[in-house]
């Protein structure tokens, strides 16, 4: 319990970026954390990021951010500008000038001073803003290239390419490391007797994350995450104390999956909002479908763990006499500590 502080499951991708190609420059769109960023600067990660006052160090550092090549000849930035941004992110803007040869290349020369899990993506959009690639980087994979026609226009005309595989894997990486969604599904189905329930809750808990996670990501619904991160706490700590108050198998416990699921699905979207893959429903269908598909191979394989395990517990007699309930009740303790986290800390 003491290793929760760092567990909040909803943003490995604390960063993105987006290359505009206009008529006579190239700009570059950089977006760190405020975490992020203070390691960036060598400064320990046991401080708190102070990131209003280091601006100038920041915009020191923003030419080393990316590697940007056209045809093997490095591209120096013209003018580099640093911002603060909302929820203490860092914005960065280096216009480089435009791109002569064919062969694009992106190199982010600083997610391998990051943590290992760190990911980011890349995505090229033309002057109308209209999505032409996107890239998902981690620190093995830190290089994206990128084929230009002589206008500027990426091969393969107005198709925007994203990687399928890329987001299938950070879904399930998501979900494997989100724990307080785990958390969640464990309070949901220690307390169920039948099968049936259980693929009840597995269903709605489903759907509603689907449902959600889709209108947040498509910018139809927009909640922040200052008030989602709470909201998903406060589902864990009221699911843990109503096992504690109900002797039976909670009734409607479906409806209420399918209620919570919904505040679960917008965690879920911050990953690809913050990605900037909200431009163009095209640009933004293989990875929504790709990533959600990620999640649930995730969450499908943990339930084939846990189940066996719940029902095998079950014929113990201390387990039945009090296992529910000292699960319930550390589960409970834990979503309190992350809500008063959310609410005061973060």
């Amino acid at each position: 319990m003491l290793c929760t502080g760092a567990a909040f499951g909803h943003n490995p991708m604390t960063s993105w970026a987006i290359a505009r190609l206009h008529g006579e420059s190239l700009e570059l769109e950089v977006e760190l954390s405020a975490e992020s960023a203070w390691l960036l600067l060598g400064e320990p990660a046991t401080s708190p990021p102070d990131v209003a006052n280091a601006l100038p160090r920041l915009k020191a550092l923003a030419p080393s951010l990316y590697s940007v090549t056209a045809s093997g000849v490095e591209l120096a930035p013209r003018t580099t500008d640093v911002e603060l941004r909302e929820e203490d992110g860092v914005g960065f803007l280096l216009v480089y000038p435009r791109p002569a040869g064919r062969q694009l290349r992106f190199d982010a020369a600083f997610l391998p001073k990051l943590s290992a899990d760190h990911r980011t993506t890349l995505t090229l959009k033309d002057a109308s803003d209209k999505v032409l690639r996107t890239e998902l980087l981690t620190a093995s994979n830190t290089r994206a290239e990128m084929a230009l026609e002589p206008e500027g226009q990426s091969a393969g005309g107005s198709q925007p390419t994203v990687s399928f595989r890329a987001f299938l894997k950070l879904g399930i990486e998501h979900i494997l490391t989100g724990y307080d969604h785990l958390l969640f599904l464990l309070a949901l189905l220690v307390v169920c007797r039948r099968f049936s329930s259980m693929a009840a809750i597995i269903t709605c808990f489903t759907l509603a994350h689907s449902i959600t996670l889709a209108l947040a990501a498509l910018n139809l619904v927009s909640i922040p995450s200052r008030i989602v991160e709470p909201l998903i706490a406060a589902s864990i700590l009221f699911v843990g104390v109503e096992n504690i108050y109900r002797r039976d198998e909670p009734r409607w416990r479906w409806a209420l999956t399918f209620a919570f699921g919904l505040i679960h699905g917008f965690g879920f979207a911050g990953v690809l909002k913050q990605a900037g893959l909200g431009s163009g429903g095209r640009a933004l269908l293989v990875p929504l479908f790709s990533f959600n598909l990620g999640v649930e191979i995730g969450q499908v394989a943990v339930t084939a763990i846990l189940l066996p395990v719940l029902w095998k517990l079950r014929s113990v007699e201390a387990y039945e006499r009090y296992g529910r309930h000292v699960i319930s009740a550390a589960v409970a303790l834990v979503g309190a500590y992350w809500l008063v986290q959310r609410l005061f800390f973060s």
